[in-house]
């Protein structure tokens, strides 16, 4: 090689290492300063560890955070939550969390494995806790007093920024977040809702679980409800009955699974059975306007479809598109009826069992819900920078 050609070969190396320098330099600069750089390295961070993949960089790259219990004052009673974050003297972004009617426990592996991960990028995570809901299968639409309470507890926290407060939740927990961000106590202070798994009416919901079809852009097609979803909405029917024989005999059927030909006696129990065991979309409007009052009402209360107007928060909604506990077309519904106002993001998985995600889908189709996952939290972060 000649002398011309070796300078020319040094030279091209030492700008072209000196590009790469300061591309990196402007990238570091970008993520550690800009609120836009800022949600983006967290996002990154963030979605390996709520996934099945062993590259796991969060940790490496973050602070320990630390769990403690929390009581806070309710309408009747006191509250207990779960807090996560990082122990410092930093104010913090923070988002109150509701598992709704989820079985899962405040030491449920994914759980814990949520909090400390939304702890480690920079967020105070506070769970919100309904014995009530989660150990006994209903729909209390006293929890949303509750969640506004717990939320007004969590923005006068001295380690919370009171301008970047949100709430979220999964499934039930989720809509009853979307209804309490509407309350006037609180709806001009929620920075953002993150729901995972929403309805959007909790009486179209009941309608699909009981003719055992989803109904999407005015198309009914076969749906099978997933076991919680029927045990939920079995526990609400069966409440609203007066009969203590037949509460005992459908709760035997429905709910314990125990085999009787035992029919109900009166005609309101024999209107929940027939419900229960499914019928027809003609059917079910008939059945649902002969059941109590108070029920159709606390039905409306708990549904978002009926606070659109009062919902002022970035609205993040994300849905498992096969998933059997709530059909993904209520959250496509729901970010349909508000789009017009703005401020409003909707992303569809497919490898998520409802709202945790699952492992043998593939690599490629890992990667691709993967990134979808990474856009939708981009979102969250970026709401909370």
């Amino acid at each position: 090689m000649s002398a011309t050609l070796r300078r020319f070969v040094v030279v091209g190396m030492r700008r072209a290492f000196l590009a790469v320098v300061v591309l990196v330099s402007l990238l570091t600069i970008f993520m550690a300063v800009t609120p836009q750089g800022k949600a983006a390295f967290r996002a990154a961070l963030f979605v390996p560890q709520v996934l099945d993949v062993p590259f796991k960089p969060q940790p490496w790259l973050t602070g320990d955070p630390v769990r403690h219990e929390v009581t806070y004052p309710q309408e009747t009673g006191t509250g207990v939550a779960d807090v996560y974050r990082i122990p410092d003297s930093e104010r913090r972004a923070a988002v109150l969390l509701f598992l709704g009617a989820n079985a899962a426990g405040r030491d449920d592996k994914d759980v814990v494995n949520l909090g400390e991960a939304l702890a480690r990028s920079g967020f105070v995570v506070m769970f919100h806790w309904s014995p009530t809901m989660a150990l006994q299968h209903n729909i209390d639409p006293a929890e949303i007093d509750k969640l506004v309470r717990a939320f007004q507890f969590l923005e006068q926290q001295e380690w919370v920024d009171p301008e970047r407060v949100g709430i979220g939740g999964f499934c039930v927990g989720a809509s009853f977040s979307l209804v309490a961000s509407a309350d006037p106590r609180i709806r001009d202070r929620v920075r953002f809702v993150n729901a995972f798994g929403p309805y959007f009416d909790a009486g179209d919901l009941l309608f699909q679980v009981v003719t055992r079809s989803r109904l999407d852009q005015g198309v009914r097609t076969p749906w099978q409800p997933n076991r919680l979803t029927l045990k939920v909405f079995a526990n609400e029917l069966i409440e609203t009955l007066d009969d203590s024989v037949d509460i005992e005999l459908l709760t035997e059927k429905y709910l314990r699974g125990e085999s009787t030909d035992a029919q109900p006696m009166t005609s309101a129990g024999q209107t929940v059975a027939r419900l229960l065991e499914g019928v027809s979309p003609e059917e079910a409007t008939g059945l649902y306007l002969t059941l109590p009052e108070e029920f159709r009402e606390a039905m409306d209360q708990v549904s978002p479809s009926r606070y659109l107007d009062d919902i002022k928060a970035k609205l993040l909604v994300l849905h498992d598109r096969d998933d059997g506990l709530v059909p993904s077309a209520e959250s496509r519904r729901l970010a349909a009826a508000m789009a017009d106002r703005g401020g409003v993001r909707y992303t569809e998985l497919l490898s998520f069992d409802h709202v945790r995600p699952t492992s043998g889908s593939g690599a490629w189709l890992l990667i691709k819900e993967g990134f979808k996952l990474y856009r939708h939290m981009y979102g969250v972060m970026r709401a909370g920078t």
